[in-house]
């Protein structure tokens, strides 16, 4: 399984294709507000709208609550729940689960999190169902006190009787810490389908603000 995760990324991502594939650029951008409870638990509100066609239409927009719970030191779980508003075409919900595994030592610059998250979607009027599981894993460079660069991947895999990997992503990005309670996270991702006819790549730059209290 891993040797083919490793072949199924190398040929999507550094084999380039020239036959049916469609690219994309878009932009997303997004503002959080995250309230730590106690040591235990984080509750976030999260607003995010997202353009594509090169970044002249309106691609979609939704609302997302989530509490996310500190079991220790290296592990946690955070349950989301979204509401997505896609113009001319059905909205959606879709709720999902996250595990996560954070490596990260005193006085070591590098850090590592992996996460495991399992959605699923339901389109509001035909009840159409959507169930993914993805994986995606983060190295996270402690390089100053106001910004840390990062790089992540992740893939999906389809549930629903189709049992493919249908996704894959790659991140490079920088986290900033604009004041004591201000976040900005900006990124380049690149983001391809897999296993479907009409293959889709997507170039996309993101801006995420965040607001701690």
């Amino acid at each position: 399984m891993k040797n083919r995760i490793i072949a199924i990324i190398l040929f999507n991502l550094i084999i380039p294709k020239v036959f049916g594939q469609i690219t994309d650029n878009e932009l997303w951008t997004a503002g959080a507000l995250k309230f730590e409870i106690n040591k235990k638990f984080r509750a976030e509100i999260e607003q995010q709208v997202r353009l594509n066609d090169d970044i002249s239409s309106f691609k979609n927009t939704f609302s997302e609550l989530g509490l996310r719970y500190r079991i220790n030191k290296l592990f946690s779980f955070k349950g989301n729940c979204r509401y997505i508003i896609k113009p001319n075409k059905n909205n959606w919900y879709r709720i999902s689960g996250s595990f996560y595994f954070d490596l990260n030592k005193k006085k070591f610059p590098l850090k590592f999190e992996y996460r495991l998250k399992i959605q699923n979607e339901k389109e509001q009027n035909s009840g159409k169902k959507i169930t993914k599981i993805r994986n995606k894993g983060t190295f996270d460079y402690n390089l100053s006190k106001p910004v840390d660069p990062y790089i992540s991947g992740e893939i999906y895999y389809r549930l629903n009787k189709i049992n493919e990997f249908r996704t894959i992503r790659i991140t490079v990005g920088l986290d900033w810490k604009l004041s004591k309670n201000i976040d900005l996270t900006t990124f380049f991702r690149v983001q391809n389908e897999i296993n479907v006819k009409n293959l889709k790549k997507e170039n996309i730059i993101g801006l995420m603000i965040d607001y701690n209290l």
